[in-house]
């Protein structure tokens, strides 16, 4: 048995020395997946990557159709794609996310000047934060994004560009432990297959399970069940409207000394049938006309539509002055909203940032400048900033405090250096 100082402490965890982890495995856990001599033959083939790790993202043999034609998805991305196209409130949460994590651009830090410059004109040529704005809507909506580094083996890197592609048709190709071994297009078939060195792939929210591994998360998601409530709040909203502007009506025609004739009724409720509202209808003395008061005039719907209101605007995390729709919270509680939703922005370049950086700009800096060369790091600028006076006050306070100078101050706050 290990003496107490040969046990490792992990935060809560205390580990035993690696030796003795092994020969507990080899002693007591016969059936460990590397003597499955048929299972072996599944997972050491010729395709296997060397310092795999040990455990599995998908099944073994599940994994050979992975390969191949790509894992297979768990999501409804077409409906995502009917949510964020044809939903007010969806979409226009969507586009202020997109334009505010990307719009205001972003400068290189470190790196040598000459390359910092190039990257810059390549990415002012190429329309690069158009693209972005695409990657970050289809994050956001699918949970994936992909853009293909369109070039020729003999392509002057000055001339490659991008091409974003539908994520409804993409798939990614892995094997059983999820190293990416490329990506494949299901638009037409014969399929598309690509290389995974020709797509860049950018995940939303990626997860340990079977499929977010590889793939993100859509954040419309947990709202599929929400706004099917909410799309059928609206209709029978609008069947009720239409009940109230033309209610149903009971006709009685005709009395028992004299009843109306088949004829007379199919005329007469071809007439009523008919009807629009605000519509006048004269009848005969012995027709009666009686309106149905609709159950539904008694019924208290704001609390219903409310919650569900609230229950998507939680998810979407959008402040509601970005809607158009101000809102009567004290200033306190509008900063602490405020940096919730800057934070979550954040992380969405902070994903982008990673992406942008490992699979396009190395790929470039490398075909333009050799291998070796420093990749330039992507600094984003400030999402939001403070209008004049709240820095002028911010800055007053400083000096107070004597933790900035006065010209620091008049910098920061945007006004001329004193001369």
């Amino acid at each position: 048995m290990p003496g107490r100082s040969s046990i490792s402490v992990s935060g809560a965890e205390r580990n035993v020395p690696a030796d003795v982890s092994a020969k507990q495995i080899t002693d007591q856990i016969p059936y460990a997946w590397n003597k499955d001599n048929e299972l072996c033959g599944y997972v050491l083939n010729k395709y296997k990557l060397t310092a795999s790790g040990a455990g599995f993202i998908a099944p073994p043999y599940t994994a050979y159709w992975d390969l191949i034609w790509g894992a297979t998805p768990i999501e409804d991305l077409a409906k995502y794609k009917d949510l964020a196209d044809r939903t007010p409130n969806i979409a226009a949460c969507m586009r202020v996310k997109s334009n505010m994590a990307i719009s205001n651009g972003f400068e290189f830090e470190g790196g040598d000047e000459k390359v910092c410059g190039w990257l810059m004109d390549w990415v002012d040529q190429h329309n690069f934060l158009q693209t972005l704005r695409i990657v970050a809507w289809d994050m956001m909506v699918y949970g994936n994004a992909y853009v293909e580094i369109c070039r020729d083996k003999n392509t002057e890197p000055e001339f490659w560009w991008l091409k974003a592609l539908d994520p409804v048709h993409m798939r990614v190709r892995r094997d059983q432990y999820g190293n990416i071994f490329g990506y494949i297009q299901l638009l037409i078939f014969p399929p598309v297959p690509f290389m995974a060195q020709e797509v860049m792939h950018f995940k939303n929210e990626p997860k340990s399970s079977w499929y977010e591994y590889n793939y993100g998360t859509s954040e419309l998601r947990p709202l599929l069940l929400t706004q099917a409530y909410i799309d059928s709040f609206q209709r029978d909203m609008a069947i009720i409207m239409a009940t109230y502007a033309k209610p149903m009506i009971v006709v009685q025609a005709g009395t028992p000394e004299r009843p109306f004739s088949d004829s007379q009724l199919r005329s007469l409720m071809d007439v009523f049938a008919k009807r629009g509202p605000a519509t006048d209808i004269v009848v005969r003395g012995d027709i009666t006309v009686t309106a149905m008061q609709s159950m539904t005039r008694t019924i208290n719907v704001d609390w219903w539509i409310t919650y569900l209101e609230r229950q998507r605007k939680a998810i979407l995390g959008v402040p509601d002055i970005f809607l158009g729709e101000p809102s009567g919270t004290n200033r306190a509680t509008a900063d602490i909203v405020m940096q919730e939703y800057i934070t979550r922005l954040r992380m969405l370049q902070e994903i982008i940032r990673s992406d942008v950086e490992t699979m396009l700009f190395s790929q470039l800096v490398e075909a333009k400048f050799g291998a070796g060369t420093e990749i330039p790091k992507i600094k984003w600028k400030p999402i939001w900033e403070p209008s004049l006076q709240e820095k002028a006050t911010m800055y007053a306070n400083y000096l107070q405090l004597s933790a900035v100078t006065i010209p620091e101050a008049r910098v920061a706050i945007g006004l001329p250096e004193q001369p």
